[in-house]
């Protein structure tokens, strides 16, 4: 290959390398797509009620409605802008690995009348999963600060 032949293989893998490097900087479709599903849905199961077990799932969508879709459809009510941007802000800077870092070690209270409950967070990345009779929870975490707060406005109402 002589010089100018080489010269314009060298620039040419340099603007590929160039165009590879600025489409790395880019966020992906995928990011740009606004996460679908619930912001929170919480499944209590367990314990003992006049009809048999307890339970319920109350949803928390993205837009702030909040409603139990089991064991009856029920509206609750809608959160708060405030509410929503903060509880929506935890969700998404959540340490969900260290949160289960901290793994149950007792016996789960539905073996004995009791309740567990099972969190599921939608964030960018997909749902993430936290069960009570899983995970050690510490109610002092921003996420469970956040839901919690979310929630009481939502009974208050």
């Amino acid at each position: 290959m002589s010089n100018p032949h080489r010269i314009r293989a060298v620039v040419l893998l340099g603007v590929v390398a160039a165009a590879v490097a600025a489409c790395q900087s880019i966020p992906s479709v995928a990011s740009l797509v606004p996460t679908p599903g619930p912001l929170v849905t919480v499944t209590v199961h367990g314990g003992e009620c006049p009809e048999g077990a307890c339970g319920g799932t109350t949803v928390i969508e993205r837009n702030g409605r909040v409603h139990q879709i089991a064991p009856v459809a029920a509206e609750l009510g809608a959160l708060d802008p405030n509410a929503l941007t903060a509880l929506g802000a935890a969700v998404n800077t959540a340490d969900f690995e260290a949160i289960r870092a901290r793994p149950f070690t007792g016996e789960c209270p539905v073996a004995f009348d009791g309740q567990e409950f099972i969190y599921e967070f939608g964030t960018p990345g997909g749902t993430e999963r936290i069960a009570t009779c899983e995970t050690e929870l510490d109610p002092d975490d921003p996420l469970f600060v956040a839901m919690s707060a979310a929630l009481a406005a939502v009974q208050d109402r």
